[in-house]
């Protein structure tokens, strides 16, 4: 099939009449793991058609998030750093009063501008507590699905203490309205509805659908992990019990890409439609809200600085895009201007993303060069890339900060118990689509060259544990990215002034965040008063209480540091010095030869 490089794809505004504008449908996971997708290299839970669809498109081996999924959902929807709303840290309580400030413009605004068509099924997390924060006010012409961090799989409800007592209600809408004659499991429900979305889209306009799963996260009532039987059957060559159980929710996602894909197929809009997969964080390996996903080998869990809670999965595919593994650096908040960016508009206003659409379609030299990877004033530490380098500062919680998951992987290996992964890709729904309707058959050679490419345990095998950099008040920690991803060997006494320069980046950065409040519920959320439903509670006028002042930077000052900014300055200040004294050189030079010279 002959497919037509996306450059005249895309809308211009001299050709708006003959150019439709490609599709986007962008993917969420919720805490799905590094190691939990087997395009890593994992043999352990399979997804073949999340794999399929990645060995067609461009991997993202370098894409951050934030820790944590309030964070990272607000820092794609604004392009910005979730620390300059105050959105940072732990993800917003159902009886919180917090949200994305309704002064920003988000992701679905800037595409409607554009002529899109905009949905979201399945999560939003980024407020709920006034009507303006919820997605129908914020850009999408619909909603169905779920107002806050998590829901349970099958009865939608979600349960929160609150001093003791415990608030529990139907969190699941379609709109404005509950949605309360619905059963069914909760990811097939969200399928379902992303599936009847593409059937009744009228196609002569451009589709923006936001299909934001619960899958992997814990339920949010009183179950954690809730899997249907067929799928924790398909997973049943794993031992670890709660691992098996968490296999099962990770193949209902996996299942579910499958069906996407096949309905834009059977809609023929599938070669003109831009597929974005991401998970929105690391998985909690440990903690309260455990789900069982593994890192491995990255170091580290959801709500760490470390790349375990913050380098996520991520791959792009569109039919003109050259299958790759894109190593250049990609932040959450690049999606918003790269994907105005392919639809054929501009962000001209300040944001922290940057446009990487140029970058992914024509294969060029990553734009994005350093980025702050996550910041938590509450906890007290922060994480910045530069190249290579990944500084760590503060109060990181030790039992977050090690390599886990690992241990998960004894017992009887998927080779053992079932067929090999070539032919459990070839037998995807999604492979299927690709080689019959697309004519993109997989090349089983290529894929095995780019799994072990991005398979990063050989990196993990000589590190010791007991030798791990942690950072205190009076050092960070240092690290090379590109040749140590599992942040086993610290380079901070090595490379003084990359500490001094990353570091003095950070201060600034923590300067220019809006403080966050501890996290405080509010009894008027409770949903008996509102017949066991989590509506909204506040008035959108109401005040909201006063930001905190900031917090004292995390790491004391150290006279490398102000030595560096004494050098700086002086430099800077000698570099203007001989600028003036040029131009007064040049200016009496001028006028003496006026002298001597008519």
């Amino acid at each position: 099939m002959w497919l037509l490089p996306l450059s005249c794809l895309l809308w211009t505004r001299a050709a708006a009449t003959e150019i439709q504008r490609p599709n986007i449908v962008f993917i969420v996971a919720d805490d799905l793991g590094w190691d939990d997708v087997s395009y890593h290299g994992s043999d352990e839970i399979m997804t073949p058609n999340i794999d399929t669809l990645a060995y067609q498109g461009v991997i993202l081996d370098q894409y951050y998030t934030d820790s944590e999924g309030s964070a990272s959902r607000s820092a794609l929807f604004t392009g910005k750093y979730p620390m300059r709303m105050g959105l940072q840290g732990v993800s917003i309580r159902a009886s919180e009063d917090r949200g994305i400030p309704v002064s920003e413009l988000l992701l679905p605004v800037r595409l409607r501008e554009l002529g899109y068509k905009t949905h979201l099924v399945g999560k939003w997390g980024v407020g709920k507590s006034r009507a303006h924060y919820l997605p129908t006010n914020r850009g999408f012409d619909s909603f169905y699905g779920f107002t806050g961090d998590s829901v349970d799989y099958l009865t939608y409800n979600t349960v929160e203490e609150l001093n003791g007592t415990s608030f529990y209600g139907l969190d699941f809408f379609e709109n404005l309205d509950a949605v309360e004659d619905k059963s069914g499991y909760l990811t097939d429900i969200i399928t379902d509805k992303a599936v009847d979305v593409i059937r009744n889209h009228n196609t002569s306009v451009p589709l923006y659908l936001h299909l934001s799963h619960a899958t992997p996260h814990i339920g949010g009532g009183l179950v954690s992990l809730q899997p249907p039987l067929d799928s924790v059957e398909a997973n049943k060559h794993i031992v670890h019990s709660a691992r098996r159980l968490y296999a099962g929710l990770v193949t209902t996602l996996d299942n579910s890409v499958g069906n996407i894909i096949a309905v834009l197929a059977e809609r023929d809009i599938l070669q003109n439609t831009i597929i974005v997969f991401v998970s929105d964080n690391g998985a909690p390996t440990l903690g309260a809200k455990k789900n069982f996903g593994s890192n491995y080998p990255l170091r580290g869990t959801k709500g760490s600085p470390w790349e375990g809670g913050v380098r996520s999965i991520g791959l792009v595919w569109h039919a003109a895009i050259m299958p790759r593994i894109h190593h250049g650096l990609i932040h959450a908040t690049d999606w918003l201007p790269t994907l105005v960016s392919a639809a054929g508009g501009r962000v001209n206003n300040n944001i922290d993303g940057i446009n990487q659409w140029s970058v992914l379609i024509n294969n060029l030299i990553p734009k994005r060069r350093n980025a702050l990877i996550t910041i938590d004033d509450l906890n007290g530490w922060a994480a910045f890339r530069e190249g290579d380098f990944k500084i760590i500062i503060g109060d990181v919680n030790p039992d977050l900060s090690r390599h886990y998951g690992n241990e998960f992987k004894r017992g009887r290996s998927m080779k053992e118990s079932l067929i090999f992964y070539d032919d459990i890709l070839l037998a995807s729904e999604a492979a299927r689509v690709f080689k019959e309707i697309l004519q993109l058959p997989l090349d089983v050679i290529s894929i095995s060259d780019r799994r072990a490419d991005l398979n990063l345990t050989l990196y993990n095998q000589n590190s010791k544990e007991k030798a791990f950099c942690l950072p205190t008040k009076a050092k960070g920690c240092l690290f090379n990215i590109s040749s140590d991803p599992t942040e086993s060997n610290d380079l901070w006494t090595m490379f003084p002034d990359v500490v001094r320069r990353m570091s003095l980046r950070l201060r600034t950065l923590w300067t220019e965040l809006k403080a966050r409040r501890q996290p405080q519920s509010d009894p008027r959320a409770d949903p008996s008063l509102r017949n066991y439903t989590w509506y909204e509670w506040i008035k959108n006028e109401e005040l909201n209480l006063e930001s905190p002042p900031l917090p004292v930077f995390p790491m004391y000052a150290s006279l490398g540091e102000m030595q560096y900014l004494v050098d700086l300055n002086f430099n800077l200040l000698t570099d203007k010095l001989n600028v003036y004294i040029g131009n007064v050189k040049e200016t009496i030079s001028q006028s003496v030869s006026k002298l001597f010279y008519n």
